[in-house]
């Protein structure tokens, strides 16, 4: 066990512990001027939207849908593949949460599902550019503005990300973005609302600061847990921690890592720790961070296509689709492979660590049941294998990665099988 790599790697400024010592000196780690800040830089890179803070992605989507007003009981269309939270959003303020198919090539909403998902009671869309790659925002515009639908997009996996040559977030009416540990900014957590309208704009800052400041303990508890984070996913602290759990795992089909992950459940009433301000440490590191994003972005992009470059002799295993006019910035590289449980175990036994499913499947978990429908597009996408690509790899771990990924492959005869390139939809 040499080498070991993490399917997560956290974008980390240089300087990220001076940046928080210097808040702490100033007495400025819960408020502070650097709230504002963040706010309008955020706002100049998205074209002058006018940009919200708040305590989590969700939360931002969550004063967005209730600044509009939306009548109880009206229908909010989710693409059925995106993380569980989103809509359950939607259903803690007493709307109705609808999934549409996803297309498996982009994993993004499919338009010709969301227009047969819309009924007389619907009021919004909410496109998520998952992973990373842009939606195809003329068709879901074109719905939307036929149909007379609000456009909410979910941005949380894609800053940086632009769609024929403008960012994501500026297309619909409203957007949010997310700034947990593993997202392309870092800010220890928090999210931001984004929103074309003055009036909506102001209706969603007030919801946003009628919320409490958080204690200076949660906040260093929150840089604490994101500073354990990032040690963890370091190769050289990877190797010898949490590694030999998952190398273990491998032989007896156990999924350790799925006690990582949030509890699905029902999130009414919310949280306490959900109802807090953005806190200005937290800002001073995502100020910081925006003025990384290009060069991440960039080392991202080229990690994603090394990969490709090297996987594209393997005609039974298929990469990602980008599609044209879009930037697409690889939160997850998804492949399609055959005997994809096999290819997990293989991989993380030669220290590869990979991922099935970063998302969910939302019309297959419990919680949605009133709400399933079909969505065999969701149950495909759900399929891929995410291999690492993140900006801190370097070139040579690029090529071990691939390397990897084809002795998985080498001695298996059931390899040979193509993957179907329209397979489940």
């Amino acid at each position: 066990m040499l080498t070991a790599i993490s399917r997560y790697g956290a974008r980390v400024l240089p300087n990220t512990q001076q940046l928080i010592a210097e808040c702490a000196r100033r007495g400025e780690l819960v408020q502070g001027p650097d709230v504002e800040a963040f706010e309008e830089a955020f706002s100049r890179l998205h074209g002058g939207r006018a940009a919200v803070t708040a305590s989590y992605g969700r939360m931002a989507f969550y004063y967005i849908l209730k600044a509009f007003q939306f009548p109880p009981g009206s229908e909010i269309i989710f693409p059925a593949l995106t993380f569980w939270v989103v809509p359950e959003m939607a259903r803690v303020l007493g709307l109705k949460p609808v999934f549409a198919d996803v297309d498996p090539e982009t994993f993004n909403l499919d338009p010709q599902a969301l227009e047969r998902a819309i009924t007389a009671n619907t009021r919004a869309v909410v496109p998520t550019h998952l992973y990373g790659q842009p939606c195809d925002m003329d068709e879901i515009l074109d719905i939307a503005a036929r149909r007379r639908l609000a456009v909410i997009e979910d941005c949380a996996h894609a800053l940086g990300a632009e769609y024929r040559g403008r960012p994501v977030g500026v297309f619909g009416d409203a957007a949010f973005f997310s700034f947990q540990t593993l997202k392309p900014l870092n800010a220890y957590g928090g999210g931001m609302a984004l929103v074309k309208e003055a009036p909506l704009a102001a209706a969603v800052r007030k919801l946003a600061h009628e919320e409490p400041w958080p204690a200076e303990s949660e906040i260093r508890k929150k840089l604490n847990i994101g500073r354990i984070q990032r040690v963890l996913t370091r190769p050289d602290v990877f190797r010898w921690t949490l590694f030999p759990i998952l190398w273990v795992s491998s032989f007896v089909r156990a999924r350790p890592d799925v006690y990582l992950w949030e509890q699905i459940r029902p999130l009414d009433p919310l949280p306490a720790g959900y109802r807090r301000r953005f806190s200005n440490v937290q800002a001073a590191l995502g100020l910081a961070g925006l003025r990384h994003l290009p060069a991440w972005t960039a080392a991202t992009r080229r990690n994603a296509e090394l990969l490709t470059r090297a996987l594209s002799g393997l005609g039974f295993a298929r990469p990602p689709e980008q599609s044209p006019g879009r930037t697409h910035v690889f939160y997850q590289y998804c492949l399609y492979a055959p005997e994809r449980d096999r290819l997990v175990r293989l991989a993380i036994r030669r220290g590869l660590d990979v991922e099935t499913l970063h998302v969910d499947v939302c019309t297959r978990l419990p919680l949605f049941e009133p709400y399933w429908s079909e969505a065999p597009g969701a149950d495909r996408a759900a399929q891929a294998v995410q291999l690492p690509v993140y900006a801190s790899l370097s070139e040579d771990q690029m090529e071990w990665i691939a390397r990897t990924i084809k002795s998985c492959f080498a001695p298996n005869p059931a390899a040979k099988a193509a993957v179907p390139h329209s397979a489940g939809r």
